[in-house]
């Protein structure tokens, strides 16, 4: 049942995604603010039908979709408004999601992740280097990026150490979402700032849509062993 129900999602995923991403490429805005809300909306109804929003800790998890939800919304429309509005609700998200970390890591580790040290080092200078790269495109923008850049990075740390106090199989999930969320506000910040990607909407979508994956699936395989 379990394993049916994990396919059956995967493939709604995956056609949700397609349509995005072919909204995107066409420039469809009716397809685009129909479909891109079901991302998120279908990985909530996800980890509601797999009865893993019961745990405590989930709620932060469940808070940052909703976040996460609401700022998909406001960034369809392009205005600068509508943009830092979003910027909000992410940055709200990544706290939750940060919150649920924390807060899922129940027993203490006995385990050390190797390199931890640098890994975190590599992750703050990005953030640093990142910033100071775009500081002269910013304009009334920059306190807000930057600002929301600090919590993306501390996301990224916070998620890195989960490591051994979590099962093996939810820290790596929920650290590939957090390097994808980098990735996709990376290429955002790219696109608006300093110069056009080409077919730059289908590749945030893209990271953007796997980021999300893969901390729910992190969270539900969390859920799966608390339970």
């Amino acid at each position: 049942m379990k394993i049916t129900l994990q396919k059956k999602f995967l493939t709604i995923f995956f056609f949700i995604n397609v349509v995005v991403l072919f909204a995107n490429a066409t420039q469809n805005f009716v397809l685009d603010i129909i479909f891109k809300p079901l991302i998120v909306v279908s990985l909530l109804i996800y980890l509601f039908i797999q009865n893993a929003h019961k745990g405590k800790a989930v709620v932060f998890a469940l808070g940052g979709l909703f976040l996460s939800l609401v700022g998909d919304v406001l960034l369809i429309f392009h205005e600068q408004l509508f943009f830092m509005l979003g910027l909000i609700c992410f940055l709200i998200a990544h706290l939750l999601y940060i919150f649920y970390y924390i807060r899922s890591s129940e027993f203490v580790s006995t385990k050390k992740l190797k390199n931890k040290t640098i890994f975190i080092l590599l992750i703050i200078v990005y953030g640093i280097l990142f910033c100071s790269f775009l500081n002269d495109h910013l304009g009334v923008l920059k306190v807000p990026v930057f600002v929301y850049t600090s919590v993306l990075i501390s996301m990224n740390i916070f998620a890195l150490n989960r490591y051994g106090k979590v099962n093996d199989k939810s820290f790596k999930l929920i650290v590939i979402g957090a390097l994808c969320f980098a990735l996709s506000d990376s290429l955002l910040a790219l696109n608006k700032f300093i110069i056009p990607i080409p077919l730059a909407g289908i590749w945030i979508i893209a990271a953007y849509s796997a980021a999300q994956y893969f901390i729910t699936q992190g969270v539900l395989s969390t859920a799966t062993i608390n339970n």
